[in-house]
């Protein structure tokens, strides 16, 4: 009897074990689908979030009219600019995730809602009190929707056609006759879903295939076990416990450091908006590729490990909770009842110690630094304290606590819009040549002029550089404008051949070997090459002086002439000029706007002047704007003079 119920029993096992094993992956792939879309839900909750609050901040400019709102501007309106945003956004974000505001009714053709949206708007039409839409049955995305209903606001450009703005009116016939509280459009929120799926079935698949391993494994093992002893029972309940837990946890476990990653960050971050007390601490350590490339990934890797324990560590006071971010990245929240100050002083405690702290690993000695960005009691908590956070990296600061001060949603309005301007002035052909005359000391005539970039706004403004300049060089347009103003003052200058005439370049232009063969085509086809003159500024951003000679040797083929221009401010270098092989050195405008009145601005230019005359160049002195500095830089034997008292910069010549 015995024996039959032991060889029962063993014949019971194994289909116990493949029934539960059957069940754990039907179990883990139903689990795996609902993780999959509360996650679609909730991030789409957070992008929408995130969307809304963007849309309100640039109407209430408009509103507040710290932005007028005309023909020029309304490229910057929200329901303009979705289209356009959403383009780029769809493309750089992982998840190719689109974001954009549509309408059944939409003025713009690119705004118009499609099938899975006119679903959902038809949805808010029949529940006028419901503020969400979210669906799961379409079979390549997942659809969110938030309402957006007509506001006093909103009434200036969609109540009556005939009471719009005059350039809305003859822009757009559409989209009038809406009333108070009536349905405007949508925020439309769409979640690839084979992205998606492919994140989570990732890692599910590797975790069902660690399981039937573990489960096959367990199985041999119990069933050597059942053939010796009855206490299987207690032993695989226990085993199994483990593995769903273990199951569970890929999900919201970075792979790493074992530390909460970001999907449980995020929801967490939601699950706490509606308490009092929310604090969060971003922390970044400073310079972390430098570590990957000089000690390879697996001492990088490492080192994360030690610093998550560390970290988790010292914060491990049952109130807090420690995630490892992307890259190299973490965050600090919790939302107990403890105040602003004391969440503050714990983890500026915690930055001490990572700083002060020596990680050895494999043999080496690492000392890290890290930047922290601080955030409490703030809605949009996690933008907040990234804020802080690049402020604290950009600055060098340690840390740094989000207040209006720090806040860098204007810097990025300022970048959009300047980008905007400037693609604007691209496309539509608005950047033009302003010529500054440059007169001759010793023969008493102007024989120069420098061409300077303005842009032409639709309302006839001239815009500086100072404007543009900047944004131009960091968003990798400037090369259109060095080719737009090569271009334009060449032609300018085709038929006046008694004037020489100088162009600006950057050392990105001479380092950029397209900017380059441009420059020397045109210079192989103009028929005055002779007669050019390029600026170049030395800085410290030169990090090969080789360049700079190989690009000089190049245009001096064309007998094309180079200014050195600032000569004389913190930058310059006496021995490199010795090397370049120029021909004019431009003293700085801060020299010269003090010559009056500083003798050491006096001595400092008389040096120059010396150390030219010695080199045989010549020398041009900027920024003269009376009769004094006029006389005292004609004493000194300045070659030629520039600026305000010559004549200011024009589209014509003088």
């Amino acid at each position: 009897m015995e024996k039959y119920l032991n060889r029962k029993v063993l014949f019971i096992i194994p289909i116990i074990f493949l029934l539960v094993l059957l069940f754990r992956i039907f179990y883990s792939y139903t689990d795996t689908v609902k993780q999959m879309n509360e996650f679609a839900h909730k991030e789409a909750q957070v992008l929408q979030s995130h969307a809304m609050a963007h849309r309100n901040y640039y109407q209430k400019l408009y509103l507040n009219k710290t932005i007028p709102l005309n023909k020029s501007t309304l490229k910057g309106l929200p329901a303009y600019s979705s289209y356009y945003i959403n383009q780029t956004f769809s493309k750089n974000n992982p998840f190719n995730i689109s974001l954009q505001t549509v309408s059944d009714r939409a003025r713009n053709p690119k705004n118009r809602a499609d099938s899975e949206e006119l679903k959902a708007i038809k949805y808010f039409k029949e529940h006028p009190n419901t503020k969400e839409y979210f669906s799961a049955n379409n079979p390549n995305y997942y659809q969110y929707a938030s309402a957006l209903k007509i506001q006093n606001r909103c009434l200036k450009c969609h109540a009556q056609r005939d009471d719009a703005p005059e350039f809305i009116r003859n822009r757009y016939d559409k989209a009038y006759g809406y009333k108070l509280g009536e349905l405007r459009g949508i925020l439309s929120i769409k979640i690839p879903k084979e992205k998606l799926s492919n994140y989570f079935i990732h890692h599910f698949i590797y975790s069902i295939l660690y399981d039937s391993l573990a489960f096959i494994v367990l199985f041999l093992i119990i069933y050597f076990i059942a053939q010796k002893s009855k206490k299987i029972n207690s032993y695989l309940q226990e085993a199994v416990k483990q593995q769903t837990q273990k199951l569970k946890e890929t999900l919201v476990r970075e792979r790493l450091t074992g530390l909460p990653n970001r999907l449980q960050f995020l929801e967490d971050i939601s699950d706490s908006k509606d308490k009092k007390n929310r604090h969060l601490a971003l922390i970044n350590i400073d310079n972390f590729k430098d570590i990957n490339d000089f000690y390879g990934h697996t001492v990088g890797d490492a080192l994360l490990i030690e610093l998550g324990r560390k970290i988790d560590t010292f914060c491990n006071d049952g109130h807090s909770t420690v995630y490892k971010l992307p890259s190299d990245e973490y965050a600090v929240f919790t939302s107990w009842d403890v105040d602003a100050q004391k969440f503050q002083k714990r983890i500026s405690q915690l930055l001490h110690k990572i700083n002060k702290s020596e990680y050895l690993i494999n043999k080496n000695a690492i000392f890290v630094t890290v930047s922290c960005g601080l955030a409490s009691n703030e809605g949009s908590l996690i933008i907040k304290a990234d804020m802080a956070l690049q402020v604290a990296k950009n600055s060098k600061a340690n840390l740094v606590i989000y207040n209006h001060l720090v806040d860098t949603t204007e810097n990025v309005n300022k970048n959009i819009r300047g980008i905007a301007l400037l693609k604007d002035a691209i496309a539509h052909d608005k950047i033009v040549p302003y010529f500054q005359a440059i007169y001759n000391l010793h023969t008493k005539k102007i024989e120069k002029y420098e061409a300077l970039v303005r842009i032409i706004a639709d309302n006839g403004d001239v815009i500086t550089p100072y404007v543009f300049l900047d944004i131009a060089t960091k968003s990798k347009l400037y090369h259109h404008i060095t080719y737009t103003m090569i271009e334009k003052t060449f032609a300018f200058f085709e038929k006046r051949e008694e004037l020489e005439f100088s162009i600006n370049l950057s050392i990105d232009d001479i380092c950029n070997e397209k900017t380059v063969a441009f420059i020397l085509q045109k210079l192989s086809t103009y028929h005055a090459p002779h007669r050019v003159v390029f600026e170049i500024l030395e800085s410290h951003e030169i990090e090969d002086y080789e360049d700079i000679k190989a690009f000089i040797q190049k245009i001096k083929r064309y007998e094309s002439k180079i200014a050195i221009d600032d000569f004389g401010s913190g930058y310059s270098n006496f021995s490199h000029v010795l090397e370049l092989n120029v021909d004019y050195l431009k003293i700085d405008a801060s020299l010269v706007k003090n010559i009056s009145s500083d003798e050491n601005a006096r001595k400092i230019i008389q040096t120059i002047v010396i150390f030219a005359k010695n080199l045989g160049l010549q020398t041009i002195a900027e920024y003269v704007e009376d009769e004094d500095s006029f006389k005292l830089l004609s004493e000194f034997g300045v070659d030629f003079i520039q600026g305000y008292y010559i004549g200011k910069p024009s589209p014509l010549l003088l």
